[in-house]
């Protein structure tokens, strides 16, 4: 597509000079448009790796130590984000088994402190997730309360979500119809753009 909307430029220098403003501004709509549907079909753009992330909550009164990882590692505000917890003995690196857990998500961003709950999660294995929406950036206290027939264990975690870097787009909350619109509005450029072209070309046969 890029590589469309260069050659198309070059072409529009040769045979439109003289409408340079309207060739201009047809030609910068045409480019937006096709920059934003490139950025927005590139899920991978904006994202970086930072190794395993694990953090770690060890429980020493209980002989419990809670691993916490979140995927992506860079959460997208208003896209789901997995948070998984895996609970073992702290000594022998053995699953604790038929777990039940709750999960509290509690934010002061913006000023106002929030809070979301799951509750009434099983983990016969010892292993469970959630996927949680963060709603904006900020930092974010990831607090599980998991309770076994032996113990009752409290863990803390920290997940930051940062500013969204250029070009990262939600594409599920696009509306679906503003892509198709795109699409009209790039064949009506390419439509005006032909037009011009052959009014061009006439004036100068008739010239001739």
């Amino acid at each position: 597509m890029v590589v469309a909307v260069t050659i198309m430029s070059l072409h529009i220098s040769v045979y439109s000079s003289s409408i340079s403003f309207l060739s201009l501004l047809v030609v910068a709509t045409f480019v937006i448009i096709a920059t934003v549907i490139l950025y927005s079909n590139s899920p991978a753009f904006g994202q970086t790796n930072t190794g395993n992330g694990t953090q770690l909550w060890v429980d020493r009164e209980n002989n419990v130590k809670v691993q916490f990882t979140y995927l992506p590692q860079t959460p997208i505000i208003d896209t789901p984000t997995q948070l998984k917890f895996n609970i073992q003995n702290s000594q022998t690196g053995t699953p604790l088994r038929n777990l039940v857990a709750r999960v509290v998500i509690v934010t002061n961003s913006g000023g106002q402190e929030r809070s979301f709950k799951f509750t009434n999660i099983t983990a016969p294995n010892g292993s469970f997730s959630v996927n949680y929406l963060f709603p904006d950036t900020g930092v974010y206290q990831v607090i599980s309360r998991i309770y076994s027939k032996d113990a009752s264990i409290l863990a803390s975690f920290k997940v930051p979500v940062p500013i969204q870097p250029f070009g990262v787009i939600n594409t599920n909350n696009i509306n679906p119809l503003i892509l198709p619109a795109g699409l009209v509005g790039i064949a009506g450029v390419i439509a005006v753009i032909s037009f011009l072209i052959m009014i061009r070309k006439r004036k100068e046969i008739k010239k001739v």
